[in-house]
């Protein structure tokens, strides 16, 4: 009789959250608890916790899109009762999580033009599939005349279905023809965007590579005031975990003791 392995206890690894996050669409709690040995409870609390993270990261990031120029003409360009508007939010949110918010203006106006042509190949498809059904709507009724009697047609009615038959099988094909051109279109869009982006990326490779390479990079403004805003991040965690570490500590053999000590540290003590 084989043992049963105790389930894994304490906070999740990184490993574990890695995988949680791979397969939190594919999988059940129960399946990915089971695969990682572990209970129900910590499976399905950090999920409750990405989630949360996941929606104010979508909220912060519309934020910032209604803070955006153009949004004001897309609003005028796509009905909010159709959806189209939700849709544009939605679409545009998880393109730039996909490009991990680093984004430029030209590449913004990019993307603005991929999710536009985007919407119009939607409502093209809406209405190639409203015709479709119309044409094989007219097309039971033409048949329905032409299984009469020849005395019994009613020619008129006849004639007046066909025409109406013509013109739903030229729109299907003028449908299916804008649909072509804009999706070319819209794969140009995301050929050039990719384009810009692998060019600023190898810019970035070779700034980390050589000093004029790293000059040529900090010449771009956006990139300048990134890693301005990064170094001072960096100073002030190293200002807060110094304070931190020049505060007294107690050790597991109970010694009391601040794992850093200088000079200033003894003089702001006794100031």
């Amino acid at each position: 009789m084989t043992s049963k392995v105790p389930k894994k206890k304490g906070q999740l690894s990184l490993e574990e959250q890695k995988y949680i996050q791979q397969n939190m669409h594919s999988l059940t709690i129960e399946e990915i608890a089971d695969h990682l040995n572990r209970s129900h409870a910590p499976v399905a609390k950090y999920l409750k916790q990405h989630s949360a993270s996941e929606s104010s990261d979508d909220k912060l990031l519309k934020q910032k899109l209604y803070a955006k120029t153009f949004l004001q003409e897309i609003q005028k360009q796509f009905d909010d009762t159709s959806g189209e508007l939700e849709y544009f939010e939605n679409t545009w949110i998880g393109l730039i999580k996909q490009f991990r918010e680093d984004v430029l203006p030209a590449e913004e106006l990019q993307i603005k033009q991929f999710i536009t042509i985007d919407i119009l190949i939607n409502r093209s498809m809406k209405e190639r599939k409203r015709h479709i059904a119309d044409t094989e709507k007219l097309q039971k009724q033409v048949d329905a005349e032409y299984a009469k009697n020849d005395e019994d047609r009613d020619i008129p009615k006849l004639a007046n279905l066909e025409t109406q038959l013509s013109f739903a099988r030229n729109s299907i094909a003028n449908y299916t023809n804008e649909y072509t051109k804009l999706l070319n279109e819209q794969q140009k869009i995301s050929k050039d965007l990719k384009a810009t982006r692998e060019q600023r990326i190898k810019r970035i490779e070779d700034g980390k590579s050589s000093w004029v390479g790293l000059i040529r990079m900090l010449e771009d403004e956006e990139l300048r005031e990134k890693e301005g805003r990064r170094m001072e991040i960096m100073a002030m965690a190293v200002e807060k975990n110094k304070t931190k570490l020049s505060e007294y500590h107690v050790y597991n053999d109970d010694t009391i003791d601040s794992p850093l000590l200088t000079p200033e540290i003894v003089k702001n003590r006794e100031d």
